[in-house]
């Protein structure tokens, strides 16, 4: 069997390691410091801002539908815009969402028994209430909607049955 003399490192290449280690010491901790925390920090933000965003478009699909549910209740088309804009104001300020500017825009143009009413729910949402970050500029516009149908065999107000079809006897 052959052993192999492994010579010892020179004295000058020791010493010329271990001052290049003392040199060294620290570096990792101004790296640490100046870029590793701050970008994690960011990242943090930017993910409680995506849970945020998401949270607040399941309220505004929960609105949206609370809204149409409401409106297919009502026995007259404008009496079905009143109460979806009520509904939607009602399930929102329930829950998370802080909207800046809400708009709930209510399709009656299928209004008859059987048919169906669709409500749309608008909501600007300020950056800086879905980040907690007060200096965040700009606002998302998140939008939501819902068909409720109306019942087949419920009254309609008078004013707002849908005209006689053409073979339909009176």
């Amino acid at each position: 069997m052959k052993t192999i003399n492994r010579q010892q490192p020179q004295p000058r290449l020791r010493q010329r390691r271990q001052r290049n280690q003392r040199i060294d010491r620290g570096v990792v901790s101004v790296e640490m410091a100046g870029f590793v925390i701050p970008t994690m920090v960011m990242v943090m933000v930017i993910l409680y801002c995506a849970f945020n965003l998401v949270t607040a478009s399941i309220d505004l699909t929960t609105a949206a539908a609370s809204a149409a549910r409401a409106a297919s209740l009502q026995r007259s088309a404008a009496a079905a815009s009143a109460a979806a804009q009520t509904a939607a104001a009602d399930d929102l300020a329930a829950h998370t969402v802080t909207c800046a500017q809400l708009t709930v825009v209510t399709d009656t143009s299928r209004w008859e028994p059987g048919g169906a009413v669709t409500v749309t729910v608008t909501c600007l949402v300020r950056l800086r209430t879905l980040s907690g970050v007060s200096f965040l500029p700009g606002a998302l516009n998140s939008r939501a909607s819902s068909t409720a149908p109306l019942d087949s065999y419920r009254t309609v107000a008078a004013d707002t049955i849908a005209p006689a079809r053409i073979g339909d006897s009176a």
